[in-house]
């Protein structure tokens, strides 16, 4: 089983929005069973599917050992299931520090969970306690960056904290993805870095970029994904490249 982290520190590249629905497209269109889980305190992935009242279990219980991850998860559609997350957790980093083993947590809440075709994890604009988790407990790590430079200059510590997990908690994580977002190719600045990103990242880029576009807020808004909100739209076929090209990369 696969379990694939979206990471970048840097908010506001779209990293959330991409979890839901390549999640959505890999159920939907790919008839993949699909574990999303929200490892983020500010809960929007949970939010992004009309969940906004705090569920009785979330991922703060389970990291807490009060829950296990199948204890939390609530069935959204045909095989697409969300482990939602609950602004507790932004407690967990400062909680969690004393913890032997702490890195550990979510893997080995993992070890208990059978029966998806994939898992993926939605976590924090920060590099603490709880994206080492999602490091450690992963096989994957897919990297959504925006199209603009400073995104690109905040990359480094993000190697730092991969290359630490490699040598320390899981040899065996790879950056298999790396999704352009934002991407509007009118504008020179944006063209040049996703030349950056082609030169550092040659086999990893994903060919599809996702464009800019306010249908993915009005369907965050709407509880929706892209998918079902706004079908017919350029960026729900470029969600959906993305999705398939992850199948044939990634889940192979």
């Amino acid at each position: 089983m696969k379990i694939i982290t979206f990471a970048n520190h840097k908010g506001g590249v779209g990293k959330t929005t991409t979890v839901a629905n390549i999640g959505y497209a890999l159920a939907h269109h790919y008839k993949k069973k699909v574990l999303m889980i929200d490892m983020d305190p500010q809960t929007n992935l949970t939010a992004h599917f009309g969940i906004y009242e705090r569920p009785e279990r979330t991922m703060y219980e389970v990291l807490k050992g009060s829950a296990t991850i199948t204890e939390t998860i609530l069935r959204l559609s045909s095989n697409l299931y969300l482990a939602p997350s609950s602004l507790d957790v932004t407690n967990s980093d400062a909680e969690l520090q004393s913890v032997t083993g702490r890195e550990f947590l979510l893997s080995e809440a993992l070890d208990k969970v059978y029966g998806y075709d994939v898992i993926l994890i939605d976590t924090p604009p920060s590099l603490g306690v709880l994206t080492v988790n999602a490091f450690t407990a992963s096989t994957d790590i897919c990297i959504v960056v925006q199209t603009e430079f400073f995104a690109l200059q905040g990359l480094a510590k993000l190697y730092e904290i991969i290359g630490i997990v490699q040598k320390r908690t899981n040899p065996k994580l790879v950056i298999s993805g790396v999704i352009a977002t934002m991407f509007d190719k009118r504008k020179g600045m944006h063209c040049e870095a996703l030349q950056a990103l082609e030169t550092q990242f040659p086999k990893e880029l994903f060919a599809t970029h996702i464009t800019e576009a306010i249908a993915l807020v009005e369907a965050a808004s709407a509880g929706k994904s892209i998918f079902e909100y706004k079908p017919s739209s350029k960026v729900a076929e470029q969600y959906d490249e993305i999705a398939k090209a992850m199948v044939n990369r990634v889940l192979a």
